[in-house]
Formats: structure tokens, sequence, C-alpha cells
């Protein structure tokens, strides 16, 4: 999914915010990298290197916050590090994350749907398959243990 960076500020002036050049710098950035997982730290440092070396991270997070809300954007959590922001696909995917080296893939979310109703069936909770990661080991850490 491509996104346009105007799309996004025009996302932000839907929700009165005012749209600054940090603001606009956070936009342009999340454009040119959309199909990246990106955290706030490397969007900052992205914007800081790019035209607004003075963007704190208040105004990326609360940034990310209203693009999250106008439903432009979602975020995960990828095992034990911070969260990743993303554009939303159009399949719904889970990522698994290795404990030993960090290698990270992504599953479409349809193949967990026979845990979600097991876990929905015997507790009533409906699970977000989506916000966390899974961890384990990928193949080749599997192979070495």
């Amino acid at each position: 999914m491509q996104i346009s960076a105007d799309l996004l500020v025009d996302a932000l002036r839907s929700q009165d915010l005012r749209i600054t050049k940090a603001r606009r710098s956070v936009c342009e950035v999340i454009a040119e990298r959309h199909s990246q997982h990106l955290t706030a730290a490397t969007i900052l440092d992205a914007v800081r290197v790019g035209e607004e070396p003075s963007a704190d991270e208040s105004t990326v997070y609360g940034t990310l916050d209203a693009l999250e809300e106008a439903g432009l954007l979602v975020h995960s959590h990828r095992g034990h590090g911070p969260a990743v922001y993303h554009l939303p696909t159009e399949t719904a995917h889970q990522h698994v994350v290795c404990n030993r080296c960090g290698a990270t893939a992504t599953i479409p979310v349809d193949s967990l749907a026979n845990w979600v109703t097991t876990v929905k069936d015997s507790t009533g909770f409906e699970v977000d398959p989506t916000h966390f990661a899974i961890t384990g080991l990928c193949a080749d850490c599997a192979q070495q243990r």
C-alpha cells in the first residue's frame, strides 16, 4: 500500500492539529518508507537528519498517535524492543520473531484462525493477533540447538 505525505497531513488537519514542519517531516518519512516497520526513534532520527533537526520525541509520538487514530497507521510489538509503526495492509499479518537471532517474518492472520477460535471458545476472550509478535526460534536457530 502506497500512501502520500499529503494524505497523512490531511488526516492530521482533520483532527484540528496544526501542521508544523516537524509534523510534515514525520508524514514524509512514513510515506517514503511505506513498506517498512519503523520505530519512533527511527522516524525521529530521519526527521532530524532531514528538514527538522530540532524536532522532538513528543511531536513524533503525537503525530503517530493521531495517524493511528485516523486509521492510517498501526503499531505492533515485535519481541522486547520498541513498538513499530507501519501502514495497514490489505491482509492483516502477524509477526514471528526469533528469540536468538532476531529474525522476523510475517504470516497472514488467517493462519491463526483456529488458535483465535480456541482461545475465544475456552475463555471468551477475543484475541487481537496482530498487536504482539509470536516469539520462538527461526528454522536456522532451531536446527543449531
